[in-house]
């Protein structure tokens, strides 16, 4: 294939999109976040709520305790103060040291009494600072105030001028609010577990492994399994989609099997527009031609000149395919044309070229070889239009190249190109290829090469020329081990007998 001289930067392959799905999220996992992401936010929200009322709740129920405590120490105060002072502070430091921290944190009593303060020093709380932020409390519609960095809630009770104080701390309540809530946020995680484990498996069972499927199938298609189709799904979504996947299956297959009888066509008419048997009297021919697709952009003929002689052609067309395929179909026309005016090799290039640059697509061009071949005169001359070298092989083994004489056929119009004449002398053989022989590649990546041609077509010398191209062929099928062959290929070979 000939590289397009306008164009010789080879574009990047586009990345492989599989690899998005390393990076995309399934619409399993987005459903999922999606559906906890909301019920997230309104357990927050509940919690929040629920923590503010329990809060309210626990705080009612502590101050009424506390009332009620104070309206419990109220009577014996006011009796032991008939006793003294002594047994008032007395009763209440029992009272208050009785009271375990752990179950009522920072309890403390203060009490009133005609003008005077007491307050409990079982825990050594005691302090004009506690005092006034538990009176503070009092007059607070929630009974609590700050004591420092600590909080409190209190319980009071007066009558006849009397008035007791019972505070605790809010460290409990709070822990306790908390601890309810923690229970309650650990009882819906686990319920959340258990659900978004049950929505995951219906969620896999009903879109992902149908997904799975669909993808399978239409990686099947594009691998070029066309007509394969899907079983229903469970889904009417799925289904709708399965519907349409096997229809274009299906259109897939028809358009393929119409494109097939119509390449089978092209390639059978291209097939004729080559030659079948050559037979030259003095001159021994082998040859062989392999179309990377259906049909190629290789040419190749043998046309007999006005003269007696024979003019060989071998020709690349850019690309490959069918509108390759045309282009050659063309310059077999231009070809024999050029053979009923012309002698010269290079006159006939400059004839094609005039014409073929007219009509053709300015991104097309050719690179051709012309032989001009004489068995009863023993002399060859050509002319190369930027094609493969020609190899020449001497009966004592030695080799050499042709020369390129010109530029390719199609780049400008008034183009000329030299003769060049050479001995063929008995026994002298010529290699013709187009490069695709040369470039083709292994598996490994390897390029089959020039000099491996070379050297194949000097070991085989004692074979004849038809066996020859049948080595050739059979070492570049093995060389490809499998890879697929990407060029069109083509070989020509010569005898003097």
């Amino acid at each position: 294939m000939i590289k397009n001289p306008l164009n010789s930067n080879n574009n990047k392959a586009e990345k492989n999109p599989l690899h998005y799905e390393k990076t995309k999220k399934t619409i399993r996992f987005q459903l999922l976040l999606v559906v906890n992401s909301v019920l997230a936010i309104f357990v927050i929200i509940f919690l929040v709520f629920d923590y503010q009322h329990d809060l309210s709740s626990r705080l009612d129920e502590k101050r009424i305790t506390l009332d009620e405590e104070a309206a419990t120490l109220l009577p014996a105060v006011v009796q032991m103060r008939h006793h003294g002072k002594k047994d008032v502070q007395q009763y209440i430091d029992m009272v208050c040291g009785r009271m375990r921290e752990v179950c009522s944190p920072g309890h403390h009593i203060a009490v009133q009494i005609e003008g005077e303060i007491f307050q409990a020093h079982a825990h050594h709380r005691s302090s004009p600072e506690i005092l006034q932020a538990m009176q503070k409390a009092v007059d607070s519609p929630r009974s609590r105030s700050q004591l420092g960095e600590t909080e409190i809630v209190v319980g009071t009770y007066s009558l006849n001028g009397a008035t007791v104080y019972v505070s605790e701390t809010m460290k409990n309540i709070y822990e306790s609010v908390i601890g309810a809530v923690v229970r309650r946020l650990a009882g819906f995680a686990l319920l959340a577990i258990i659900a978004a484990a049950v929505v995951n498996i219906a969620l896999r069972q009903i879109v992902t492994r149908p997904l799975r499927q669909l993808v399978k199938t239409v990686k099947k298609i594009g691998e070029g399994e066309l007509g394969v189709q899907l079983d229903s799904f469970q889904s009417s979504e799925l289904d709708y989609l399965k519907y349409e996947i096997n229809s274009l299956s299906t259109s897939l297959a028809t358009a393929d099997q119409y494109l097939s009888m119509q390449m089978a066509k092209a390639r059978e008419i291209q097939e004729n527009l080559l030659p079948k048997e050559i037979d030259i009297p003095g001159l021994n021919v082998a040859h062989f031609f392999e179309p990377a697709d259906d049909v190629g952009g290789d040419y190749y003929d043998a046309l007999q000149l006005s003269d007696g002689s024979w003019i060989f052609c071998v020709a690349d067309v850019t690309g490959h395919g069918i509108p390759a395929a045309m282009s050659a179909a063309m310059l077999k026309s231009l070809l024999m044309q050029a053979a009923e005016q012309f002698i010269s090799p290079a006159d006939m290039l400059e004839f094609i070229n005039r014409w073929f640059t007219n009509i053709s697509r300015d991104d097309d061009f050719v690179s051709m070889i012309l032989i001009r071949i004489n068995p009863q005169s023993e002399t060859l001359t050509y002319a190369s239009a930027g094609h493969e070298p020609a190899c020449f092989l001497s009966p004592t083994g030695q080799t050499s190249d042709s020369s390129t004489t010109g530029f390719l056929l199609g780049i400008q119009e008034g183009s000329k190109w030299d003769d060049i004449s050479v001995e063929f002398t008995k026994g002298c053989r010529m290699l013709i290829v187009t490069d695709g022989v040369c470039e083709s590649y292994s598996s490994d990546d390897e390029m089959f090469g020039r000099k491996r041609l070379v050297n194949l077509f000097v070991e085989s010398q004692q074979l004849s020329i038809e066996q020859v191209a049948g080595q050739i062929n059979d070492s570049l099928t093995s060389f490809r081990n499998g890879n697929p062959q990407n060029d069109d290929v083509t070989v020509v070979l010569l005898e003097m007998e």
